[in-house]
């Protein structure tokens, strides 16, 4: 048999070894594999660059959140639609150098500015360039202040102003209120006058330990709701008169929620027509015949009305019969007593002052618009009753709008021991007086409130009572202003917290831009080899 036969016989007898698809199978998909992890890994590092880019990285760790933004001043953030731009009077890192204080405030303005592009934020060293001071000829500039502006549009003529706000580093902070009492028992002044003397930086340097907590959101949120707001609400405190009370908390609560605030000596100036709500806060001594004539001619504004009072009445009033006349011209009269609870779910007892603290009931719906609390605390402490002479007569009506319960009763300021009168007392209560204007209606409104103590420090910052959200509803319905319906609470910063640092930004900067990409490569290709190999 030739040869050439017995090399065919051999190839029939010995069969071609067939192409093994299970391992093409494998190496196609792990190339598809491949594919699809670099993929990933140039899509990772494009977003995170884009993110970190454009969001610098502030992951907020800290106790109680002291970075973050309350949800409601984020809504109002967003809806600004004007240009707002920032000035910091101060090089950026000798400002954030300060304190923990002055670093949180630059982190929540790096906020402010993601959350609305339209917000721009600069630092300029008011040394280096003093000439800037001329841009704000109406305000005093100081180092380390910070100027909220922008321009706003007359509603009515359509013409742009300049609308400026400054807020210093003292008003940043909220202070002790034995800080606060000393500062005003022995050297005569607040803290606004103390910072405009000395220079606020130089204040929060030097009394650093008085300082309790931080009020940067609500400074901050307040400027920018003053300068964007093109017709803000006016409030003047009379003072001249012996008042109990500053009401310093109260007065901050009104700037935070963009009220501008001030103050007259009703004993020699009069009332300006710009202003729009008068306080009578709690005098202790009686006005005279002609300060009644002042704030009764405010009130009345040649016949258009349209302007509006709070009166405070305290137990630590003496006898006011000028003032008393007055208010029972709008239905109102103030008794001399104390009001107090007989039902023990609505009362509280302050352990800090051994007083007991009586439990409102809301008798009224009106002007609730605000309100984002579900179930509403208001606190009243020595409340003097008040009653109401009628409920419409003269084109006035009067209303009740927060009460005691049907077990209330009042007592006598010297002797507690047998009750003058009992059943439903009222601590709160509006007069609305009514003229008709062509085809519209005016109104003026007179709000009473029976205690000084509604305003107390210890209540309006205690988180279990509601007193500052429903006076701000109420104000901003009775104002006719335009709802903005929150109050923003602060925050402490002191304590052990977790601060995220630079380094540790810096770490996570790295870590989703470089080691996980790169992980994720090195699986992929150990992957690949792998089944390649098999």
């Amino acid at each position: 048999m030739s040869d050439k036969k017995i090399k065919k016989d051999k190839e029939k007898e010995t069969p071609k070894k067939p192409a093994n698809h299970k391992v093409l199978k494998h190496t196609t998909m792990a190339t598809v594999l491949t594919v699809f992890f670099i993929a990933i890994v140039v899509m990772i590092n494009i977003v995170a660059s884009i993110i970190f880019d454009r969001y610098p990285l502030t992951i907020d760790l800290t106790e109680n959140s002291k970075y973050s933004i309350s949800e409601e001043s984020i809504e109002y953030v967003k809806g600004i639609d004007s240009e707002i731009t920032v000035t910091v009077l101060a090089d950026e890192e000798a400002f954030a150098s300060v304190n923990e204080y002055t670093v949180q405030a630059q982190e929540l303005l790096q906020r402010y500015k993601e959350y609305n592009g339209n917000i721009k934020i600069r630092y300029v060293d008011l040394l280096k360039n003093p000439e800037i001071a001329s841009d704000y000829p109406d305000v005093a500039l100081k180092d380390y202040d910070i100027v909220f502006e922008t321009y706003v549009a007359d509603p009515e003529t359509g013409e742009k102003f300049h609308r400026v706000k400054v807020v210093n580093l003292a008003q940043m902070v909220s202070w002790s209120t034995e800080f606060s009492t000393q500062l005003e028992q022995y050297y005569g002044m607040d803290i606004e006058s103390l910072a405009e003397n000395y220079g606020a930086v130089n204040v929060v340097a030097a009394y650093g330990g008085a300082i309790v907590g931080s009020n940067a959101e609500q400074a901050f949120t307040s400027a920018l709701m003053n300068i964007t707001d093109p017709n803000p609400m006016e409030i003047a405190f009379l003072t001249g008169r012996d008042e109990v009370s500053d009401f310093t908390r109260f007065k901050s609560l009104l700037s935070a929620n963009g009220y501008t605030v001030s103050t007259i000596d009703i004993t020699t100036e009069e009332i300006p027509e710009h202003i729009d709500l008068i306080v009578v806060g709690a005098p202790a001594t009686d006005y005279l015949d002609s300060e009644i004539k002042k704030i009764s001619d405010f009130l009345i504004n040649g016949g258009n009305l349209e302007k509006d009072m709070i009166y405070i009445a305290s137990v630590k009033q003496a006898k006011t019969p000028n003032l008393d006349e007055f208010l029972e011209e709008y239905g109102i009269q103030i008794e001399e007593a104390i009001v107090a609870e007989n039902d023990s779910k609505y009362v509280y007892a302050d352990l800090y002052t051994n007083e007991y603290i009586n439990i409102a009931q809301i008798d009224s719906e009106n002007y609730l618009q605000d309100i984002n609390t579900d179930s509403l605390v208001l606190a009243f402490k020595r409340s003097r009753p008040i009653k109401l002479l009628f409920e419409e007569e003269n084109m006035m009506v009067t209303e009740k709008f927060l009460t005691s319960t049907k077990m209330g009763y009042v007592f006598d300021y010297e002797d507690a021991s047998e009750p003058i009168s009992k059943g439903e007392q009222i601590y709160l209560a509006i007069s609305s007086k009514a003229v008709f204007i062509g085809e519209e209606t005016g109104y003026s409104n007179l709000m009473v409130i029976g205690s000084e103590a509604f305003f107390d420090d210890t209540i309006l910052s205690a988180s279990q009572f509601q007193n500052g959200e429903y006076i701000i509803s109420l104000l901003n319905g009775m104002t006719r202003k335009s709802s903005t319906g929150f109050v923003v609470e602060s925050k402490t910063v002191l304590g052990n917290t977790f601060d995220l640092t630079e380094k540790q930004a810096s770490v996570l900067k790295w870590t989703f831009q470089a080691i996980i990409p790169l992980a994720v490569l090195l699986i992929g290709l150990i992957v690949h080899k792998r089944r390649k190999n098999k």
